[in-house]
């Protein structure tokens, strides 16, 4: 394993139950690189970032650790695809995942205040987390991933309930982790902006890579319409999964209302998923460049 990797995978395969979800991948992670995971859900996407984190065992092959890579052993920061409406405000669970982490109290008071006044949540300090939005507990989900400083940081969905500046934090958060040397292997479904912010780009489907690519990556005359519906209440992940629909650009989900940008040539095609599936479709708008 070369200086720069810090992680990878050889031949790794995964099977619950006698089914196979993962199947002989093999991937290498290095220092200061994003890599986006695309594929539609039941991929793998979810399964491949906890065999990166070491949170699920392998049912064969090999997850080689370089501890040395950066100094001090691989710490990995990994946030999964949604997080629970606790009864803690949002210090609180940090306190409480710093503390299970090791963090001593006064590191533990000065990241958790740096991170949220990075994710803007610093003015909600005895608003307990089961009365925050979807987005709200994104951005929780996010700065309990980013406690210990770690060099690889592993974010499953990370955009669904963020608003357009939310999302521009969070890129600009990622980019200062790359120049820091920090991994970060993002899964999701919104191409376009994932593009912006990795290096690599792997499609996942049937439990494999089935494609590797550097994205190419200019809104500029890039052509889009733009769908906005509501969804019937507790759908937000059927709303989310439509985010991966062949020829969509962009998705953003937030509580009953779902918003896609799709190529116009595909978006027929869409609409009539949406409205088959139960969703109610509001507007359908035409635009070029920036998708708002």
């Amino acid at each position: 394993m070369s200086t720069d990797s810090l992680l990878r995978l050889v031949q790794a395969s995964k099977q619950y139950k006698g089914k196979t979800v993962l199947d002989r991948v093999s991937l290498e992670l290095k220092r200061g690189e994003t890599i986006a995971v695309m594929g539609p859900n039941g991929s793998g996407k979810s399964t491949l970032l906890k065999m990166l984190a070491g949170l699920s065992a392998l049912s064969s092959g090999k997850r080689e650790v370089n501890d040395d890579a950066g100094g001090g052993g691989l710490i990995i920061g990994y946030a999964p695809d949604h997080l629970p409406k606790l009864k803690f405000t949002a210090r609180e669970y940090l306190h409480h995942m710093g503390s299970i982490r090791g963090l001593d109290g006064a590191t533990r008071t000065r990241r958790i205040e740096e991170l949220l006044e990075r994710v803007e949540l610093r003015d909600r300090p005895g608003q307990q987390m089961k009365y925050f939005s979807k987005g709200m507990l994104q951005k929780v989900n996010l700065a309990q991933a980013l406690l210990s400083e770690p060099k690889l940081l592993l974010l499953d969905e990370p955009i669904g309930g963020l608003d357009e500046e939310a999302q521009d934090v969070l890129g600009k958060m990622l980019h200062q982790l790359r120049q820091r040397g920090t991994a970060v292997v993002i899964a999701g479904h919104e191409q376009t902006i994932l593009g912006q912010w990795s290096d690599r780009i792997l499609t996942i489907g049937d439990g494999r890579i089935l494609s590797e690519k550097v994205p190419q990556v200019s809104q500029d005359g890039t052509q889009w319409r733009r769908i906005i519906c509501r969804w019937p209440s507790g759908r937000d992940s059927e709303a989310t999964a439509f985010g991966g629909w062949p020829g969509t650009l962009r998705c953003r989900v937030d509580g009953r209302e779902a918003v896609y940008w799709t190529e116009p040539e595909r978006s027929d095609a869409l609409l009539r998923e949406l409205l088959e599936a139960g969703a109610s479709v509001d507007t359908v708008t035409n635009g070029t460049g920036r998708m708002v």
